[in-house]
């Protein structure tokens, strides 16, 4: 048995996806179909819900075809060459507008700060 402060902290509700966030993502998946060269993984899937996610596509992760960050070394080496699932949505903590780019276990990076942050003048 756990004591007080040894026990796990709950998870509030506000970090999880709930099931009519992930029902709404498939239903999208599903509508979007054409636009995507494979199934999503549930990591993708899960990251979608999170982010309000709409609009999905695939994305070719190949630097000579489309933006890659230089730094892919966070273990998705393995990925260049597929198709990561694209999505447009919103952090749930700022309210900012993202255009998500998801690996399969639902890392990724968001297109428009990317973006941004590329094309800022040298100094």
């Amino acid at each position: 048995m756990f004591l007080q402060d040894q026990a796990p902290a709950p998870r509030s509700r506000r970090q999880r996806t709930g099931l009519r966030q992930t029902a709404r993502v498939l239903v999208r998946l599903a509508r979007a179909r054409r636009r995507l060269n494979r199934i999503p993984t549930p990591g993708q899937i899960k990251a979608m819900a999170w982010f309000g996610g709409h609009r999905p596509s695939s994305y070719l992760l190949d630097p000579e075809l489309n933006f890659v960050p230089e730094p892919l070394d966070f273990g998705y080496e393995r990925e260049l060459g597929t198709h990561a699932l694209c999505f447009a949505g919103q952090d749930p903590h700022t309210g900012r507008q993202l255009e998500m780019v998801t690996m399969s276990d639902g890392g990724g990076f968001d297109l428009v700060a990317s973006r941004d942050w590329s094309e800022e003048p040298a100094s």
